[in-house]
């Protein structure tokens, strides 16, 4: 495999699975205030100062010291490398392009071949190739004065990047991009709402090695270009099977766990759906929180709550988050929806992954991450792409979701994505005997027995805690419950057997007046007993 020319901007250089051949010509297209001079000389940059191979930049419009100075925004000092013979930057006028004698190189090309002599050159950034284009007579005369310039270029060993100009006409092709060996497309666009950017790239082709598809977000930073480079959607099982296993993690919640036949399967990933107010955080909390005891280090997103305001919650609820995080047994990350790229978070996320040391991950909540994207079309993508880093690093992870409406029996119709999870918990309100309570049920779980029980949920100082499942109620996930409490029932029925016991002695056993009238005297306490529960069950006060 040929070496390649790495760019030094890390997501980019992933795009191009490993960077530009060298000696191909990069070009660099898209409307004003795209990135695209930036990014080329960032390319530029980075080859003088990361890899020791110097660089020219040759200008048309903007004067050095103007570039000098726009550039120390991104601590870029390049009239240090000017200096330190690492960089040439070279201003001329586009008719320097054309030769009087056909048989002599352009008086450009010529600098250019100076510069290369002086510093040892390797790469080289010409912003733009448009005012090239317009100094020729007709269009035959363009491309025959672009090609002799960009292979003049790689004849003195240079690996060109050329900057051009989109058309005015959308979709279409320019003459610049046959000419060159390697298109990217780069372009800037104000979102919906108008609250930022979205910045994309779009690699059109590359000749002579592979590139991933698709468009790749980037932005602008305090440090230069920094690219998102698309994700996969997908991983093999065998992936899965080797990134996981079938052991068991705790929830941290013992009748959780029971439900679960032990936990959830490590390396899986769990919806936790509800109407607020159900607890969904704090499930997810104590799961972080409970790996942490065995050295498990955690991970929780948030894209709602503060990270300080979200400690004083949980600490409320027995769970020291801020103790945790100040072990560095768990991180917190936080993020405002429409001020961060998804592609940005999976980017960093897998970043984290590739340490090795997280093994539990909390995102709250998927309601969020849609709001971040722009393209509705784009939320199943995303989402896949969260589930197949997770599943490929064996990471478990719960993501939470809150429910708008819950229709009747069936909660999952209201479940976003519930087929791309491996497990469903759906946490949900009811009310009793005039009173609301919390439920907790699993819908599906891959990898292991569980129980789909339907069991009271409540939340005390020592977090969540699952309580005995409910018997004899109906109409629990519709909210329209019916019956009542199997330990309230239970409660009314004992009486009842004493009571019948009594009547079968009675009536079964020979005995004398005095043992006829003990029996009869608890028979009537008992039926008191029985009377008195039946009142205060049913608020009477005859």
């Amino acid at each position: 495999m040929p070496r390649l020319m790495k760019t030094g901007i890390e997501g980019l250089d992933r795009v191009l699975c490993g960077g530009f051949l060298y000696h191909n010509s990069i070009l660099l297209k898209g409307a004003p205030g795209c990135g695209k001079t930036t990014l080329g000389i960032q390319t530029v940059y980075n080859g003088a100062t990361q890899f020791d191979e110097p660089g020219v930049i040759v200008l048309f419009e903007q004067f050095p010291q103007q570039l000098y100075r726009d550039l120390m925004s991104y601590n870029w000092d390049l009239d240090g490398l000017v200096k330190q013979n690492k960089l040439r930057v070279i201003f001329s006028e586009p008719s320097q392009v054309l030769s009087k004698d056909k048989m002599a190189d352009p008086p450009l090309i010529a600098e250019i071949q100076n510069a290369v002599m002086e510093i040892g050159a390797k790469r080289i950034l010409v912003d733009s190739v448009s005012h090239i284009l317009n100094v020729a007579h007709d269009a035959h005369s363009a491309r025959e004065l672009l090609l002799r310039f960009i292979n003049g270029l790689k004849t003195i060993g240079l690996t060109p990047l050329l900057t051009a100009e989109a058309e005015n006409r959308e979709g279409a092709i320019g003459l610049d991009e046959y000419l060159t060996d390697c298109v990217l497309l780069l372009s800037s666009e104000a979102a919906k709402d108008k609250t930022f950017h979205i910045r994309q790239i779009n690699i059109r082709k590359t000749r002579g090695h592979d590139h991933v598809r698709g468009r790749h977000v980037f932005q602008l930073t305090n440090k230069g270009v920094e690219v998102y480079p698309r994700l996969p959607e997908k991983t093999t099982e065998d992936e899965r099977a080797e990134g996981s296993g079938l052991t068991k993690v705790s929830s941290g919640i013992k009748g959780l766990d029971d439900i679960l036949g032990g936990g959830y399967t490590r390396g899986t990933s769990t919806i936790i759906a509800g109407m607020p107010g159900t607890y969904k955080t704090t499930l997810g909390v104590q799961f972080l929180v409970k790996g942490a005891e065995p050295n498990e280090h955690g991970l929780f997103i948030s894209f709602s709550e503060q990270p300080q305001f979200l400690a004083r919650l949980m600490q409320e609820k027995g769970l020291p988050v801020a103790e945790k995080v100040k072990s560095g047994e768990l991180d917190v990350w936080h993020f405002i929806p429409k001020e961060i790229y998804m592609e940005e978070v999976l980017y960093r996320l897998e970043a984290e992954f590739k340490k090795g040391r997280t093994t539990r991950l909390v995102v709250d909540a998927i309601n969020e991450i849609e709001r971040s994207i722009e393209d509705p079309g784009s939320y199943k993508d995303i989402m896949a792409a969260f589930l197949t880093l997770c599943s490929a690093y064996g990471v478990t992870s719960l993501f939470t979701q809150k429910m708008d409406k819950q229709s009747g029996a069936q909660p999952l119709a209201d479940i976003n994505y519930a087929s791309m999870f491996d497990g469903i918990i759906f946490l949900g309100t009811i009310e009793i005997e005039s009173s609301v309570h919390k439920v907790i049920s699993v819908l599906k779980m891959r990898g292991g027995n569980y129980s789909s029980d339907l069991r009271e949920l409540t939340c005390d100082a020592k977090g969540l805690s699952v309580k005995d499942k409910f018997v004899g109620l109906s109409g629990i996930l519709s909210g329209n419950v019916k019956g009542q409490y199997k330990k309230n029932v239970e409660e009314l029925f004992q009486p009842l057997y004493f009571i019948r016991d009594f009547i079968h002695m009675i009536a079964d056993t020979p005995m004398e007046e005095s043992q006829r009238a003990g029996i009869l005297e608890n028979l009537k306490s008992e039926s008191n007993k029985l009377v008195d529960k039946l009142k205060t069950h049913f608020d009477v006060k005859k």
